[in-house]
């Protein structure tokens, strides 16, 4: 009883990120919520691997990911799998959303559009990253375990993405930043 009640708080406590997350990766929101749930059905069936996790929010992100490119491949059956290049991966689509309580809604429009603009100038790869470094969080080996690529080629990733934003927009980067 003790691993379902903490499998349920895991649930609570981190469906909300795992969601946006895959809707992110440019997925169909129920699409998102099978595979979340196909993730957690595999972690209650296998609850005695749960203590071997040493980040949960991690093995998370991972599982859904993984999940998540599982059900797209099977979708394209007509694709060979040899004919799929992993390093290109799938689309990663950011929406920004901006509290409404913070600025005038008028505000919020312009706020968005320009944050949008900033991270449509981007790879699919380098706004995933972004948001996987600056919004998740997490540490150069964890993104690289994610996105199946080496530390120095994550870190290398960030720092192009970053010096694409500077290039391209200046000074207004570094106001959003602060």
């Amino acid at each position: 009883m003790k691993k379902q009640n903490d499998i349920a708080a895991i649930y609570i406590l981190y469906v909300d990120d795992l969601f946006t997350y895959g809707c992110y990766l440019g997925f169909e929101r129920e699409t998102v919520k099978d595979a979340i749930h196909d993730v957690f059905v595999k972690i209650a069936t296998h609850s005695d691997n749960l203590d071997n996790i040493s980040n949960i929010k991690f093995y998370l992100f991972r599982s859904l990911k993984n999940r998540l490119l599982d059900i797209y491949k099977s979708q394209k059956e007509h694709i060979e799998l040899e004919n799929i290049d992993p390093s290109l991966g799938i689309p990663f689509n950011i929406e920004v959303n901006v509290e409404e309580l913070m600025i005038e809604k008028e505000e919020q429009t312009e706020i968005k559009t320009e944050i949008e603009q900033l991270l449509g100038s981007l790879t699919d790869r380098q706004r995933e990253i972004i948001y996987l470094r600056y919004v998740q969080e997490y540490d150069y080996p964890q993104i690289a375990e994610l996105l199946q690529i080496s530390i120095h080629g994550c870190r290398k990733l960030v720092s192009k993405a970053i010096l694409s934003l500077r290039e391209k927009y200046g000074i207004f980067f570094f106001l959003l930043l602060s």
